[in-house]
């Protein structure tokens, strides 16, 4: 599918003034990734997300991916079934952010009835290899989202956290309410803190919600532990492990440290995050816009 719509992108035809200029006086593009220290970034302005664009962060996504489908015994909460048909409705789904698209790899295949859509800003989905009612797309959300009003039947946000400030939540979730359908469902997944949870922390994004006109259906949480606790333990710590690594770079350069040092104090954090249990809490939520908007 996403052949198909680069050859229409590439038979278009120039306008007879682009004809004459476009040789000589196209804008140069901006760069849109950066390597540092043998690891590859974005380089999107305006974005925080520190996270790495590599394949590296693609195993690690896919690890956090399957772990998470394994805490909550689903890839869709069981109350969205209630509101919607996925396996003959033939819906409009989309991802955001969604990442290496793990998850909708393996939801379209699922419901092949459906259209799924993915937006991310870096991409690191299948480019040839994937369902053929799957279609990924190139957005920054921030910028907003490159669809109509009322688009989408089900939209799915998770592994976000280091992704918007807090004075971005609202433009993104506003974006969210817009392209549901009246009766649409928003489906978010978020991980809180590394060691104590906020006992509030569900309550505000509960709230969060509600301020955006999208009603709880249902709720979630699980206690992920870090590297104790059996094999999800582990995996999270695989996971999380990971992650630190990603953001090494940039701690080296807000520390002022050197690469060894660094790694000293990264081990001895990671290790005493096993010796004194901690943990993180995984909030999922299966919210609704209101059937007469």
């Amino acid at each position: 599918m996403g052949n198909t719509s680069s050859k229409a992108t590439n038979q278009r035809k120039p306008s007879h003034k682009q004809k004459k200029t476009a040789k000589d006086h196209q804008p140069a593009r901006k760069a849109t990734e950066r390597s540092i220290e043998g690891r590859t970034y974005h380089a999107v302005e305006g974005s925080q997300y520190l996270l790495p664009k590599d394949n590296q962060e693609i195993d690690r996504q896919h690890e956090q991916h399957f772990l998470t489908k394994e805490l909550l015994g689903c890839n869709i909460m069981a109350d969205a079934f209630k509101k919607l048909d996925f396996q003959h409705g033939g819906l409009q789904i989309l991802d955001m952010c969604c990442g290496a698209g793990t998850w909708l790899c393996e939801t379209s295949l699922d419901y092949p009835s459906c259209q799924f859509v993915g937006v991310d800003m870096s991409n690191v989905w299948p480019e040839v290899i994937r369902p053929a009612n799957l279609e990924f797309t190139n957005v920054n959300v921030l910028k907003g989202l490159p669809f109509p009003d009322k688009s989408f039947d089900f939209v799915q946000l998770r592994f976000v956290s280091l992704a918007f400030k807090n004075n971005e939540w609202a433009f993104v979730l506003s974006e969210v309410r817009r392209v549901l359908q009246d009766g649409g469902i928003f489906q978010f997944d978020r991980l809180c803190a590394s060691r104590g949870l906020d006992p509030a922390a569900g309550a505000k994004l509960d709230m969060m919600l509600n301020d955006h006109g999208l009603k709880i259906l249902q709720s979630e949480y699980r206690e992920v532990p870090l590297g104790w606790g059996g094999p999800i333990g582990q995996g999270f710590m695989n996971v999380f492990s990971a992650e630190v690594q990603g953001l090494a770079p940039w701690l080296k350069r807000s520390s002022n440290m050197e690469d060894e040092q660094l790694i000293s104090v990264l081990r001895r954090a990671l290790r005493g995050m096993i010796d004194s249990k901690a943990y993180m809490g995984l909030y999922a939520f299966l919210a609704q816009k209101p059937e007469d908007d």
